[in-house]
């Protein structure tokens, strides 16, 4: 694994260790209040209001499902993401 990579894990390990005891107390949320597939109307309410308000631009009803959504975070610049080429 190169170091650009191996730091890209530990931010990403960080942020969900940061975000632990919330995304527990959603997960115990979700579980507590079951629904029938397809009609996942509070457990999307919950999940779209979480990655909302860490910076996620969310978007409901993707494919006309109104319980489908897509979540893009921003990154730092144009263009996807690569790691740097290792040799």
């Amino acid at each position: 694994m190169s170091d650009a990579a191996r730091d890209v894990k530990l931010k990403v390990a960080d942020a969900v260790d940061g975000l632990a005891d919330e995304l527990e107390r959603l997960s115990h949320r979700i579980h507590a209040t079951p629904e029938l597939a397809f009609k996942e109307q509070q457990a999307v309410a919950w999940l779209t209001e979480f990655l909302a308000k860490h910076g996620a631009h969310v978007e409901r009803g993707v494919g006309g499902l109104p319980t489908a959504f897509r979540a893009t975070i921003p990154g730092r610049g144009p263009g996807p993401a690569t790691p740097a080429a290792t040799t």
